[in-house]
């Protein structure tokens, strides 16, 4: 998986080639983050899917419109849209 996320990298920005884009660490130094991530999951993310779903449900928001699906990309995965 870092070496995936290593080539993507210098895809993405020609300038990082020749460098690493990940560190090891030791196992006992993802413990808070991977507690943080389980809480978010757990208590944050069902609540947002609703409303995202509500905009569907109210038809705010069409699937079948390309405009529509692109903007969502656009705002939901920042990097897809990089100024550089």
């Amino acid at each position: 998986m870092a070496n995936c996320h290593t080539v993507i990298r210098h895809r993405l920005d020609p300038s990082l080639q020749g460098t690493i884009q990940h560190q090891w660490k030791f196992d006992k130094m993802n413990v808070k983050p991977e507690i943080w991530w389980s809480y978010l999951r757990m208590n944050f993310s069902p609540g947002f899917e609703d409303i995202l779903d509500q905009g569907l449900n109210f038809g705010l928001y069409d699937l079948n419109n390309p405009l529509e699906r692109f903007l969502f990309y656009f705002i939901f995965y920042p990097c897809s849209h990089s100024s550089s």
